[in-house]
């Protein structure tokens, strides 16, 4: 039997992450109020249908950073990649980690401020979750990376990884880079955590 192959379903998911990374800077320089579909399907590349095609509406795309299933998308590839550092390197893991969060503070700023914009109830139902995703699974991972910490130890460390998320979700001058450096400075602050505080060369794969 002969013919040509159908074309693979579209992976939508990672189609509308990648309008988000064109998008997402236009709603932190202008905001989200400012902002017209006109202009993010011009820094899309994509026509205003086609936009329209991937959000049905204006505030489906301004809100995209807090989206539940871009967010598991990305903890489960997150997980696929690193995953098995936790128990064979937690450093490693752990210094994942800190990659993770620095990039979640970029990805979901923009529509933390487009939040705010559409009024307090949406910005503090959004920011919530903002702070949480992925905070559980990286103090069970810190937990094996410092074997030395208590379980005091480790709720600081939490509570003090919220603050550093939350100062970089509502700061837009602090750089992914700079949330990084402080989500080291709180681990060195953990008993044998002074090993955890310099970036690793390189984070296994």
């Amino acid at each position: 039997m002969s013919g040509k192959l159908g074309r693979p379903p579209e992976d939508r998911v990672q189609r509308r992450r990648e309008i988000w990374d064109a998008v997402g800077p236009l709603i932190e320089n202008y905001g989200a109020r400012s902002l017209t579909m006109r202009q993010a399907a011009a820094a899309s590349f994509l026509s205003l249908g086609g936009l329209y095609h991937y959000f049905p509406s204006k505030r489906a795309l301004v809100l995209f950073g807090m989206d539940q299933e871009v967010h598991e998308r990305i903890c489960l590839e997150f997980e696929e990649r690193y995953g098995h550092l936790k128990e064979s390197d937690p450093r490693a893991a752990a210094e994942a980690f800190v990659y993770f969060f620095g990039g979640k503070v970029s990805f979901i700023r923009p529509a933390l401020r487009a939040a705010l914009e559409l009024g307090a109830e949406e910005f503090m139902a959004r920011l919530e979750a903002g702070i949480n995703v992925g905070l559980e699974d990286f103090v069970k991972t810190l937990s094996l990376a410092l074997p030395d910490a208590d379980d005091r130890d480790l709720r600081a460390v939490a509570r003090s990884v919220r603050r550093v998320v939350l100062a970089g979700l509502l700061d837009r001058s602090i750089t992914q880079s700079e949330v990084e450096e402080e989500l080291r400075a709180v681990m060195s602050g953990v008993p044998g955590g002074r090993r955890l505080s310099r970036p690793l060369a390189s984070v296994p794969t």
